[in-house]
């Protein structure tokens, strides 16, 4: 009940109540049973009872990618609520067998209706049987006719029965039930981001094709913001700052083994914690999959799988956009909140027909432009290449009208907030590179913000300052007239429509795959520190030159500095520490050179005559160890920023330090030459062979010993085989 009057208090301080609506929300009003666990009257799954039912509510099941939160059902299993049932209303739930039970016989799922004399009647049932049918493997939805149930303190009953009985009881689940009730207003809040989307390629912006008619279209109906900045250049840390406002060294989901860690609190938690239904349909795998932990707070949280229903395959938009409009119609009448992540122009750039020759110049044989890392055989293929994405984001676009169009239809646009963004862009050349994830240039981190406030408000706005993606969540929450925390790194864009002023710079950074750089912008000018594989620092004057050409470095010092200042000051070290072991005979002079920050240097074993020192403001450290056999001596430390690399080079009994001295992780490798670049967690080579980094060589390997630690409490990642192939497919590691 507590959850319901939160509800009611947000919408009300919002104005997104319609009309008719009572001071006190109607008892036949509909109704999300995850958030009411007063209506669970009995319980029981396989043994345990209501208190355990209740608890495995907020972990939910995930099935080929799709996660609900539900109720575990057993079997055997019955649960029974007392509800108040609301005329014309549905029950709409879904139901699913874990996993590790599709080599089990079936299950049989019952919803009843149960009168108040204690007989029993079927309104729905269904078999599962994942031996026999695959489909069954999934979750198998369903929605069912209340009708014959309305009125005021009526009891449904939730069953399961196995065709064989067993102990576990979250073998067998009821996903995400809920009573609705169709035709019923209420508040929506909708994230809308497209993967990979060129700000300066949609109409909005002011591109010369006609890639987007829908976009601009739903603009003449929102606020458009002409500079708004993400905050790095590929999804998984670009994604994590959207739905926490949190910057990435905050959030620390910044590499491919980067999870989203439970201590940042999404958008989606914190409107679940409000009694919201919480739903996400999403294309792409670096976010949907389980290792990244984006889930949480999610009811529904789709992964969504492609061709062979393999994850690795790119899914197009139309795919995100049902798998979208379902969830909405499931939780009809209910405050909804809906993020939708769809990807078609990321490469490979394969529209489908029409949009694959709907710009000029086409692909021909040998010329198929679909992946600048294959198919850059000549200059004419870069204008290929670009006209393929020009169509990726043409039919992604007529999706996106499709998605509003469906709205519209169902009254749920007007007083929709609705959020169209993209977590970054892509280069074709601009700056010498493809893809994305390899620097903070505005073809990145500039992207399409455009903003749908309830009513309309502010229609056909345009701002020109500065804002970021941090804002998003507490545009969103002022929207709601929910309380904003000191944990927000944005502010409201509601700000900026109303004229205020916003000095605030805007952080970029970039750690994948051997890509280091940070940028810091502002309305007029922009500083970058590139770290790897380029070593240098970039300045430009972005009213002069928007498209970054001209590096000023050398003639603006006091703003460089400024701005540098600030960038190095955002900068947060690895999430992990090198460890260096010596052993053996010789004195051994080391020397560990980076382009960032050495930090945290911790020596044991040192004795006289021997050091650890840290020069250069923290950029080298020379070590001297003579172990001997008084036993092996010990350093640790970690660099700054997330990804820095950090050279080893030195002498053993004055000869110059050979490969055969240093020994590498588990399976004590040897490095190919000296000097010598630390292993890299995120490099294809290691990517590739899936050495274990964080375990030492054996006490056997003399000489420098070296490998990797986690502070207590860290957490990686770990890529078997599967996510390897998915991250593959998307680009995020090389090719075999």
């Amino acid at each position: 009940m507590m959850r319901t009057l939160a509800v009611l208090a947000v919408l009300a301080g919002a104005g997104l109540l319609v009309a008719g609506l009572a001071a006190c929300r109607s008892p036949k009003d509909p109704i999300d049973l995850l958030g009411h666990g007063d209506r669970l009257v009995e319980a029981n799954a396989a043994g345990k009872g209501r208190e355990f039912v209740l608890d495995a509510a907020a972990r939910g099941l995930r099935q080929n990618d799709v996660v609900r939160r539900g109720f575990p059902a057993g079997p055997p299993g019955r649960l029974v609520f007392s509800l108040d049932v609301p005329r014309g209303a549905r029950l709409q739930l879904a139901c699913g067998i874990d996993p590790r039970y599709h080599d089990r016989p079936a299950v049989e799922f019952f919803v009843k209706a149960r009168e108040k004399d204690g007989r029993e009647s079927i309104l729905w049932s269904r078999v599962l049987d994942p031996i026999a049918r695959a489909e069954d493997r999934l979750w198998v939805e369903a929605k069912i006719d209340l009708g014959a149930l309305a009125g005021a303190d009526r009891q449904l009953v939730l069953e399961a029965r196995g065709y064989e009985e067993g102990d576990d009881p979250e073998r067998a689940w009821w996903g995400t039930p809920a009573v609705t009730t169709p035709g019923r207003a209420s508040p929506l809040v909708v994230l809308y981001l497209v993967d990979t989307l060129r700000a300066d390629h949609t109409g909005v912006y002011g591109y010369e094709r006609s890639t987007t008619p829908a976009l601009d279209a739903f603009a003449r109906d929102a606020v458009v913001f002409e500079q708004a900045i993400v905050h790095a250049s590929w999804t998984k840390p670009s994604v994590a700052s959207i739905l926490t406002s949190r910057l990435p060294g905050q959030h620390r989901a910044v590499q491919l083994r980067d999870p989203l860690e439970a201590s940042n609190v999404t958008i989606a938690r914190r409107l679940d914690e409000r009694g919201w239904a919480t739903g996400a349909a999403i294309a792409n795998s670096v976010i949907y999959g389980a290792e990244s932990a984006f889930d949480p707070g999610f009811d529904y949280f789709a992964g969504l799988h492609g061709e062979d229903d393999r994850p690795s395959k790119l899914v197009d938009a139309d795919v995100v956009v049902d798998a979208a409009l379902g969830w909405l119609r499931s939780r009809e009448g209910l405050p909804t909140f809906l993020y939708v992540h769809t990807m078609d122009p990321h490469v490979p750039y394969l529209p489908p027909p029409p949009f694959d020759r709907m710009f000029e110049p086409h692909p021909v044989p040998g010329h198929p432009a679909t992946d600048p890392r294959t198919d850059y055989l000549e200059p004419l293929d870069r204008e290929r290449m670009i006209a393929q994405y020009d169509g990726e984001v043409a039919y992604g676009d007529q999706e996106f009208g499709r998605f509003v169009r469906e709205l519209r239809a169902a009254g749920r646009y007007d007083d929709a907030l609705i959020v169209f963004v993209a977590d970054h862009g892509e280069e074709f050349l601009d700056h010498g590179r493809w893809l994305h994830g390899r620097s903070v240039f505005d073809e990145l981190v500039r992207v399409p913000l455009v903003v749908k406030l309830p009513g309309n408000r502010g229609a056909g706005r345009r701002i020109g300052g500065q804002v970021q993606a941090v804002d998003i969540v507490p545009t969103i929450l002022q929207a709601l007239a929910i309380p904003l925390d000191p944990s927000l790194m944005g502010r409201p864009l509601q700000e900026a429509i109303a004229g205020a002023p916003d000095e605030r710079t805007a952080l970029s950074e970039i750690s994948h795959r051997g890509f280091v750089a940070h940028g810091v912008r502002t309305d007029r000018d922009k500083y970058v520190r590139r770290f790897s594989p380029d070593d240098d620092e970039l300045y430009f004057d972005l009213l002069r030159d928007p498209a970054e050409r001209e590096n000023l470095v050398a003639e603006h010092p006091d703003r460089v500095h400024f701005l540098q200042a600030q960038a190095e000051a955002a900068m947060s070290p690895n999430p992990f520490r090198y460890a260096i072991e010596v052993s053996g005979a010789g004195t051994f002079d080391l020397h560990l050179e980076t382009r960032g920050w050495l930090e945290g240097v911790e020596t044991t074993g040192l004795g006289t005559g021997e050091s650890a020192t840290l020069g250069g403001n923290g950029r080298w450290l020379d070590v001297r160890a003579r172990p001997q056999s008084e036993g092996p001596r010990t350093l640790s430390f970690t660099v700054r920023p997330i990804g820095a690399p950090v050279t080893l080079s030195g002498t053993r009994g004055g000869r110059p330090l050979r490969p055969t001295d240093v020994a590498v992780a588990e399976s004590a490798w040897h490095p190919p030459s000296l000097p010598w670049r630390l292993p890299d967690i995120e490099s294809d080579a290691e990517q590739k062979t899936g050495r274990n980094l964080f375990s030492p060589p054996p006490p056997s390997a003399r000489g420098v010993r070296v490998w990797l630690t986690l502070p207590t409490g860290g957490s990686l990642m770990e890529l078997d085989d599967a996510t390897r192939e998915q991250l593959r497919a998307l680009g995020y590691l090389g090719p075999e």
